[in-house]
C-alpha cells in the first residue's frame, strides 16, 4: 500500500525571515531499484531559523529507461488530501536565471501520481544528458489560512548538479538556493556547510522517509 508524507514541513509563526535563514544543502538517497526496472530517489534540504521555523523539499523522483535514454518523473502529491505539495522540479542550464518570472517556461520534471505500478515503467522527462545536469527547483513553505486551507508562502529558488549512471545511480554534484527569495544563478552560488547539528536532523528524517515511502518490496 502506498503510503503519502507531507512533501513540505508546515511553518509556524510568521514564517522564516531572509536575514536569519539559512539552507541546509540538499541531500540525495539512492533508495535501490524496484520491480528490477527502476530506480527511485529521495532529495531533501532544508531552510530554517533561529526561531525553530523550517520549510523542508522531500521529493521522490523515479528514474527508468527506454532504448537507452533516461526518463524522470516527481512524485506528485497534491492530488492526496491533506497532502500539500509546494515544490516544483524543471530541467536547466548552467547560468540560467531562475526566478518566478523565468521558472515556469523551463521544462519541467513530469509530475506524477499512481498506485498502478505499470504507470512506473513509462513517461518521464527525457534527460538529455544524465551524465552531467541541472534542476532548478522553486520551494514554498506551507501556512494554514484562516479558512484551515493549506497556502503556499514565503518562496525559495535554487538548483542542484547531479548525475545519474548507466545503472540508474544518481550523485550530488553540487546545489544553491537564494535565501531572500529573488532569483538564483544555476551553477552560482553554491551553499557552505550547513552545521553538524542540521545534517544530523536532516540524515534521521531522510532515513525515516525512505522506508515509510512505499509499501513494494525492493
Amino acid at each position: 500500500m502506498r503510503i503519502g508524507i507531507t512533501m513540505l514541513m508546515l511553518c509556524l509563526c510568521n514564517g522564516i525571515n531572509a536575514a536569519t535563514a539559512y539552507w541546509s544543502g540538499i541531500s540525495v538517497i539512492d533508495d535501490g531499484y524496484y520491480q528490477d526496472a527502476i530506480a527511485q530517489y529521495f532529495m531533501g534540504g532544508t531552510v530554517g531559523n533561529n526561531e525553530g521555523n523550517s520549510a523542508s523539499v522531500n521529493s521522490f523522483f523515479y528514474g527508468h529507461k527506454e532504448n537507452e535514454n533516461v526518463y524522470l518523473k516527481h512524485d506528485d502529491f497534491a492530488t492526496m488530501q491533506n497532502e500539500p505539495t509546494f515544490t516544483w522540479w524543471a530541467l536547466a542550464l548552467y547560468g540560467d536565471i531562475v526566478s518566478n518570472a523565468t521558472f515556469g517556461s523551463l521544462p519541467h520534471i513530469e509530475d506524477f501520481f499512481s498506485n498502478d505500478p505499470e504507470i512506473w515503467y513509462s513517461g518521464g522527462t527525457k534527460i538529455e544528458n544524465p551524465e552531467d545536469f541541472y534542476m532548478a527547483f522553486k520551494m514554498s513553505e506551507v501556512i494554514v489560512d484562516d479558512n484551515y486551507d493549506y497556502v503556499p508562502g514565503q518562496t525559495w529558488y535554487g538548483w542542484v548538479h547531479v548525475s545519474i549512471d548507466e545503472n540508474l545511480e544518481m550523485t550530488l554534484l553540487g546545489d544553491g538556493i537564494n535565501l531572500d527569495g529573488g532569483a538564483v544563478t544555476v551553477g552560482y552560488g553554491a551553499t557552505p556547510e550547513p552545521a553538524s547539528g542540521v545534517l544530523l536532523l536532516l540524515g534521521g528524517a531522510l532515513l525515516a522517509l525512505r522506508r515509510r515511502r512505499r509499501g513494494v518490496t525492493p
